[in-house]
């Protein structure tokens, strides 16, 4: 399973008329089955973990469909059969890396996400984007430890 970055977010009129055309055709990943409207963003459930990808690029306030999407998709979770939820997004929300700091798709998605994957208490979210590795673990802010990774 994999989740759309910035190389993947591309509009070039003639040869790409819809964002994410080249992610779309070459990585199918399991959005009907988790009854989303797009590719961008599903989840999939493996032996009580539930893992989901969202879309860093695509819209996430709360009256996008993707925002709606994890709403529902958080709500039909059942702790007690699934007691991991895993997230992956691409940019991050949080580091320490200058460079990458105050990114819209990071600010802007964490303003429209953040509460709703804290009320779900999720346990994990892996981002990638910043080429180095980092963790953020809390107990001021979170009741439950928040690890962020971010890839090599």
């Amino acid at each position: 399973m994999v989740t759309q970055g910035n190389h993947e977010f591309e509009k070039i009129p003639v040869v790409h008329n819809e964002p994410s055309t080249t992610y779309n055709a070459r990585w199918k990943m399991s959005y009907e089955e988790s009854r989303s409207d797009s590719n961008l963003y599903c989840s999939l459930n493996v032996t009580g973990v539930q893992i989901i990808m969202l879309g860093s690029y695509t819209d996430f306030y709360s009256e996008s469909n993707q925002y709606k999407w994890l709403e529902g998709d958080l709500k039909k979770v059942n702790r007690k059969n699934t007691p991991c939820l895993v997230g992956m997004v691409h940019a991050p929300w949080y580091n320490s890396n200058t460079a990458h700091q105050g990114e819209k798709e990071s600010v802007n998605m964490k303003v429209g996400m953040e509460d709703l994957l804290y009320q779900a208490r999720v346990d994990v979210i892996f981002v990638g984007h910043v080429h180095v590795y980092e963790r953020f673990v809390s107990t001021f802010h979170f009741p439950l430890t928040f690890l962020w990774f971010y890839s090599l």
